[in-house]
C-alpha cells in the first residue's frame, strides 16, 4: 500500500557556533523520508534595513546549501524574523530560495503562490502556512499570510480540490511555555473539523502537546530544531529538546506518527538523544499532552504568566537602550495592554497558590 513519510521539524536559524554544519548529526535521519518540512526562522540576505527590534535573525544566503543538502521538500518562511532586514531582505530571500529550487510556503511576493502541494507515491498533499503577525503590502510585492480562522478556512477548503490531505503551518502561540491557550487549541479543532488533516505549529522555542483528533493530528509547538537557546535564563523551559515528527499518511488518511527525540548541542547543532533521554522526552510530552484539553483560560494565565512577562520585560529593556523613547512609550500601553493585565491577575493567583 503507498504511504508517504513526511518528517517535520521545528524553528531553523541556520546559525552555529565555530560554523559547525547544522545538520550534520541528523542527516543520517533526514534520509529515510519522502517529505521534509521544517521552519526556517531567519531572512537569507546580506542586504536591507535591520527593524527596530530586540533580537534580529538573518543569514548569509549561501548557507541555503545547508538546507538543499540536507533534503529539505517545505520550508515556512511564515514567522516573526521574515521581515528583520525589511523589504530588501524579503525580497532576496524569496529570490535565493527560488534559485536553489526550494519550496516554501507563508509568504510570497507571487500572490498566486500562497500554497504548495507535492506528490508522492500518487498522493497528493497540500501545504498552507501563516503567521499571527501576517500583514500585506500589495503595492510592494509582500504577502505574508496572517493567521485568521476564517481565511484559513477558506483555503482549506479551496485547496482540497486539488489534493488529498492538508498539512498547515501555524506560527503561533506563547515563547518558552509548555501549553498551547485554549484559544488555540479550539482553532486547531476548528481547521481539523474543516478538512485539514496534520498541524504543525512553531514560534514557542519549546516543544507542546501532540493531540490526535478525529482524523487528524496537531503538533502545537515542534520547538526549537536547530536554534540558539539559553539554558541560563530558561533552566526548566527545555529549550534544548526537540523532535523529528514522523507521520505515515495513506490513501485513506494518516495511519500512524512518532516522534524521534532530538537535543541541540552547545554548537546548536541537532542530534539524536540518547535511550534514556529519549524516554525521558517521550514521558514528558505525553504528560503535557494530557493536559491539552483540561486547561481552561485562567489557568492558562497562571501558567504562561511568568516565562511571558519575563521574557517581554528583557526584550522592551534591550529595544528601549536601543532605540530610545519612541519604545519606552510602545513599552507603557504594553504594560496596560488587557493581555498583560491577565498575565499579572495569573502571576498574582499561581503565587498566592505558592507554585
Amino acid at each position: 500500500m503507498s504511504m508517504v513519510k513526511l518528517l517535520a521539524v521545528g524553528d531553523i536559524s541556520l546559525q552555529t557556533r565555530y560554523d559547525k554544519h547544522p545538520f550534520d548529526k541528523v542527516k543520517e535521519i533526514f534520509k529515510n523520508k519522502d517529505i521534509l518540512f521544517g521552519n526556517l526562522e531567519t531572512v537569507l540576505s546580506n542586504q536591507g534595513e535591520e527593524v527596530e527590534k530586540a533580537f534580529l535573525l538573518y543569514s548569509p544566503p549561501e548557507k541555503i546549501s545547508y538546507l538543499r543538502n540536507a533534503g529539505f521538500d517545505v520550508l515556512n518562511i511564515a514567522n516573526n524574523h521574515i521581515m528583520d532586514l525589511g523589504l530588501e531582505g524579503f525580497h532576496n530571500t524569496l529570490k535565493t530560495l527560488r534559485r536553489e529550487g526550494l519550496t516554501f510556503i507563508g509568504a510570497t511576493n507571487k500572490p498566486k503562490e500562497s500554497y504548495l502541494i507535492l506528490k508522492k507515491r500518487e498522493i497528493r498533499l497540500g501545504f498552507l502556512g501563516y503567521t499571527e503577525g501576517g500583514f500585506s503590502l500589495p503595492e510592494s510585492n509582500m504577502w505574508v499570510n496572517k493567521l485568521e480562522p476564517v481565511n484559513i478556512i477558506r483555503d482549506i477548503e479551496f485547496i482540497k480540490r486539488q489534493c488529498d490531505f492538508v498539512v498547515i503551518s501555524l506560527h503561533w502561540g506563547i515563547e518558552n511555555v509548555f501549553y498551547p491557550s485554549p484559544k488555540q487549541v479550539n482553532l486547531a479543532h476548528g481547521l481539523i473539523d474543516a478538512g485539514a488533516t496534520i498541524i504543525l505549529g512553531h514560534h514557542p522555542h519549546v516543544i507542546q502537546g501532540i493531540e490526535r483528533y478525529r482524523h487528524g493530528l496537531i503538533a502545537y509547538s515542534l520547538g526549537n530544531f536547530q536554534f540558539e537557546f539559553d539554558l541560563e535564563k530558561y533552566q526548566d523551559r527545555r529549550t534544548n529538546h526537540s523532535v523529528i515528527l514522523l507521520l505515515k499518511i495513506g490513501k485513506d488518511g494518516l495511519k500512524a506518527h512518532d516522534i524521534i527525540p532530538i537535543k541541540i548541542d552547545k554548537d546548536l547543532v541537532p542530534y539524536p538523544a540518547n535511550i534514556k533521554e529519549g524516554e525521558r522526552m517521550g514521558s514528558f510530552i505525553s504528560e503535557i499532552s494530557r493536559s491539552l484539553n483540561r486547561m481552561t483560560a485562567t489557568q492558562w494565565f497562571e501558567e504562561i504568566s511568568e516565562a511571558y512577562l519575563l521574557g517581554n520585560v528583557e526584550s522592551w529593556i534591550i529595544r528601549i537602550r536601543k532605540y530610545g523613547i519612541r519604545h519606552l512609550l510602545q513599552c507603557i500601553r504594553w504594560l496596560v495592554s488587557p493581555f498583560v493585565i491577565r498575565c499579572y491577575a495569573g502571576f498574582l493567583a499561581r503565587k498566592l497558590r505558592g507554585r
